[in-house]
């Protein structure tokens, strides 16, 4: 079954008016919710989307939060409220 995962990526840096905040969605392939939910808690995202080139101050870091789940069929199975 495919799932459509919508994160929040996050970055915080010294200076705060440098954080950047990005959603991205992304497809997977599990046999259900649960499984899904494994896969995600094992997976090592690539946190290049939430990074500020841009700044002068050091990145403290970068994290990506689930807040949403849709279904193959475009329902939402799962949302962070």
């Amino acid at each position: 079954m495919k799932f459509f995962v919508t994160f929040k990526y996050s970055s915080t840096y010294e200076d705060e008016k440098e954080n950047k905040t990005v959603e991205d969605t992304l497809e997977y392939e599990a046999k259900d919710l649960e499984k899904l939910w494994i896969i995600l808690s094992n997976e090592d995202f690539d946190d290049e989307i939430a990074l500020n080139f841009n700044a002068k101050s050091n990145c403290l870091v970068t994290e990506r939060d689930e807040i949403k789940i849709k279904d193959q069929n475009n329902k939402i199975v799962w949302e962070d409220k």
